[in-house]
């Protein structure tokens, strides 16, 4: 027991020794997310409670910034970016008897009883996966290349959670259905949500393959909240949910003021599946 409580203090003060802050400072680190069949969600978890109560608080507590992408068959991958030190949170997650050490290079560790490899590859964030943490690190961080451009970059980092698509074959469920063959139809998409702790303004556009299929993931959408407002025994007006969802040509721009807090949930509880 003596020896068990000595562990847990030496860790609780490695811990607490020093403060880290992500390495990524002249880029972002989700740039390097975002490939073809990907949705990469990213959240600002110091201005916004999204993922609260979704991960642990060891993790949440000590992030400024989580980001995942999200293939076509649910595999995550990502990292929270933040106060996490390379020497404490290794040692912890080697003493955790819930993890085993992979070594190698880099050396992970992998959870018993669940899909998940994590580890510090250097201090300021911790990396993880649902399928593999050597496929992350290399993405990521060994040899990242930016996939996201640098103004999309600062546009979604200034925003509570921001979602970018490429190509996606299908979306997660986030409360609103979207059939796979409309899914497939995205080329490029970039959703941009803002929190007020209870609804959200969501904001952004999403380029189809054709202007009839813009039309048509418009008419989709606009269903999806007549559906909502119909089941609240509310009586909708059409001239404003016109223009929630406009489409010009190609692209379809989203512009509404009041998303519901579940859809919101969804989405985040879909990028925290790998954390």
């Amino acid at each position: 027991m003596m020896k068990k409580l000595l562990s847990i203090a030496l860790i609780a003060l490695i811990l607490a020794s020093c403060v880290h802050e992500s390495p990524f400072r002249s880029e972002y680190y989700f740039q390097a997310m975002g490939r073809s069949g990907e949705i990469v969600i990213t959240v600002d978890t110091r201005e916004s409670g999204i993922l609260s109560g979704l991960l642990p608080e060891e993790i949440h507590g000590r992030a400024d910034r989580i980001s995942a992408a999200i293939d076509g068959e649910g595999n995550v991958y990502g990292g929270a970016e933040g106060n996490f030190g390379y020497a404490g949170v290794n040692a912890l997650l080697d003493w955790v008897p819930e993890f085993r050490k992979i070594d190698g290079e880099p050396f992970y560790f992998q959870s018993r009883s669940a899909k998940l490899e994590a580890a510090v590859p250097r201090s300021g964030i911790l990396l993880f996966s649902s399928s593999s943490y050597t496929e992350a690190y290399a993405l990521t961080i060994s040899d990242r290349a930016l996939l996201i451009d640098d103004s999309t970059a600062r546009e979604m980092a200034g925003h509570d959670m921001a979602i970018y698509m490429n190509h996606p074959s299908s979306i997660p469920d986030i409360g609103i259905e979207i059939p796979d063959e409309t899914a497939a139809r995205i080329e490029k998409a970039l959703l941009l949500f803002d929190d007020d702790g209870e609804s959200g303004y969501l904001t952004g556009w999403v380029d189809m393959d054709s202007p009839s299929s813009a039309r048509t993931l418009s008419t989709l959408l606009r269903n999806e909240l007549l559906k909502g407002i119909r089941l609240r025994g509310e009586k909708p007006d059409f001239a404003v949910l016109s223009g929630y969802f406009r489409a010009e040509e190609d692209i379809l721009y989203i512009d509404y003021p009041g998303i519901d807090r579940e859809m919101v949930e969804a989405v985040a509880k879909a990028s925290a599946g790998g954390v």
